[in-house]
């Protein structure tokens, strides 16, 4: 049992990871009946049972309705996501995409560090195995947590089969692109300021729910005098995304820290070239495919920018090459070794 409560919730990197990981699960062959739990069965793919639930309030759903249906149904092993449902019955796998809440907790709500803080440690203890996208990530799960190694397994993450050089490209003019919630670990501040250092014929989109602390991000773009320099898409479907990658003359990832950094393969697999920052996992997935830069620096994202406009060329093939090391097939295939392990 597949706990897949983010499809279809407007959730980024977690949903991205839901549903390609489900797509490709449902593809392979083997003895286990594969089933998820979500709000939305016509989202599952074919070959993965649903298991509808639906629920208005997310604590309500973790702490009575889940739990009910799994002594309902009795799965032999459940893979959830951050936080494994209070007395789950049979194995736990938990799937943690980073630990940005110890690492970085300034960089999140009074509430969510809270939350995290006090359920993450507790159901890290209680898996049976935890999967991760990154070795970084595997270090610092065993480091923070004092787990056994052999506990962590890394499934590296892969590319959307919708995300390629090939199809629809975003018109409009040369713009920089920023993908992902507009939240202060994915530090979007350096972006606008790197920008105002930037030739005055490119622009910053950026593509990605909008939070709370977007309204500051607003008014610093504002105070600055970049409005018509700078676009704010909101979350934005696949499809028009893989055009936007397509069409920008360079994605930018100016993270504080990231865990593994999913925009950074879809660009590469898109031939966009890529200037990320050396924060956490970026640099074991990007390699030498991209430009890589200090965090929290403007000055130096703006030279990166530069370097990767100058090196397109080069940066466009070698992320190309690089991506192709990255499959969701191949998660699949970590993912399900683990299930029928525990099995």
């Amino acid at each position: 049992m597949i706990d897949a409560d983010v499809l279809g919730r407007e959730r980024t990197g977690d949903e991205s990871y839901v549903e390609n990981l489900l797509r490709e699960l449902g593809l392979l062959d083997t003895p286990l009946r594969l089933a998820a739990v979500t709000r939305q069965p016509h989202l599952l793919p074919p070959g993965i049972e649903p298991l509808e639930l639906r629920a208005r309030s997310q604590s309500l759903r973790m702490a009575v309705r889940l739990p009910r249906l799994l002594r309902r149904v009795r799965p032999q092993v459940s893979h959830f996501h951050y936080v494994a449902a209070p007395r789950a019955p049979g194995r736990v796998v938990l799937t943690v995409h980073d630990l940005s809440f110890e690492r970085r907790p300034e960089l999140m709500s009074r509430r969510d560090r809270a939350l995290f803080r006090s359920l993450v440690p507790r159901s890290v203890r209680r898996a049976d195995r935890i999967l991760v996208g990154s070795e970084w990530t595997r270090s610092d799960l065993v480091e923070r947590y004092g787990i056994p190694e052999a506990k962590v397994v890394v499934t590296p993450y892969g590319v959307d089969p919708l995300f390629g050089q090939e199809g629809p490209v975003r018109n409009g003019g040369r713009y920089l692109l920023f993908v992902g919630g507009l939240q202060p670990r994915k530090d979007p501040g350096t972006a606008v300021d790197a920008l105002a250092r930037l030739d005055p014929g490119l622009r910053l989109v950026f593509a990605g729910p909008s939070l709370r602390e977007s309204r500051e991000l607003v008014a610093h773009v504002r105070k600055l005098r970049l409005n018509s320099r700078v676009e704010f898409t909101g979350y934005v479907r696949k499809s028009e995304l893989a055009a936007l990658y397509r069409g920008a003359s360079a994605v930018v990832l100016p993270s504080l820290y990231e865990g593994f950094g999913l925009p950074l393969l879809e660009a590469m697999a898109s031939g966009t070239p890529v200037v990320a920052t050396t924060a956490g996992a970026l640099p074991e997935v990007a390699g030498d495919a991209a430009v890589l830069v200090e965090p929290g620096d403007p000055e130096s994202l703006a030279a990166g920018v530069k370097q990767a406009l100058a090196e397109r060329e080069r940066l466009v093939a070698a992320g190309l090459e690089r991506s192709r090391r990255y499959s969701w097939a191949e998660t699949a295939r970590r993912t399900l070794a683990v299930y029928e392990g525990l099995a």
